[in-house]
């Protein structure tokens, strides 16, 4: 029994557990990553197909917006040009239709106004501005007849065109009839005394030449003249 003692002291004594060092909490340290920051250097994506085909297609939208634009800035010279041309033809038209006006004005004016100092230089005025039948009326025999006629009444007279306007043109003949309303006033030069003024209608036709010029061809009195 005596050697059996120390065994049983052995196994009766307690072991001192084994544990690693560190604080005795349960809660275990968490492991701290640290990351270095990383600059990433981005290369430029490659021209996709469709963006090659965008800039294509702006470039001939490019193209086509210059040629128009040429195109209307050459159509609006030629429009411009022709607008100056029509303007300029009715500018000479209208011209040219109140010279017709002009010309049997200055007609009716020569043959209606004279006084008993001036009847020769005015009747000579007159029949010189004359041209065809109007012309054939006023022979020698008939003008120097007129003239002593106007010497005989020793009256002066004065004309007032009231109204003239051209009626129409003939571009085949190079005619044109004007009508023409005056009021012609006699004076007695004896006594300077004025007579009732009276009121005339009369068609005057003006001829034009080749060169442009224009003489009182006809003279007409329509009817129902006051």
């Amino acid at each position: 029994m005596t050697q059996d003692e120390p065994k049983a002291t052995s196994q009766t004594t307690r072991r001192r557990a084994a544990r690693p060092a560190g604080p005795t909490s349960e809660t275990s340290a968490e492991p701290i990553s640290v990351s270095l920051g990383r600059t990433e250097v981005r290369s430029k994506p490659e021209p996709s197909v469709s963006d090659s085909r965008r800039r294509g297609n702006a470039r001939a939208v490019a193209w086509v917006a210059s040629v128009l634009a040429v195109v209307l800035i050459g159509a609006l010279g030629v429009a411009l040009a022709l607008m100056g041309r029509a303007q300029h033809r009715d500018d000479v038209r209208a011209a040219r239709d109140q010279h017709f006006v002009d010309t049997a004005v200055q007609t009716v004016t020569n043959m209606m106004t004279y006084s008993p100092d001036s009847i020769d230089k005015n009747v000579d005025q007159f029949v010189n501005s004359t041209s065809g039948p109007l012309r054939g009326t006023f022979n020698p025999d008939n003008t120097a007849n007129l003239k002593a006629l106007y010497h005989q009444t020793g009256t002066s007279s004065e004309v007032v065109i009231k109204k003239a306007s051209l009626e129409s043109v003939d571009e085949v003949s190079k005619k044109a009839s004007i009508l023409i309303s005056a009021r012609v006033t006699l004076t007695n030069a004896d006594s300077g005394v004025n007579e009732p003024s009276k009121s005339y209608r009369m068609r005057m036709i003006v001829a034009e030449d080749q060169q442009g010029n224009m003489t009182a061809y006809d003279l007409r009195w329509p009817d129902g003249q006051s």
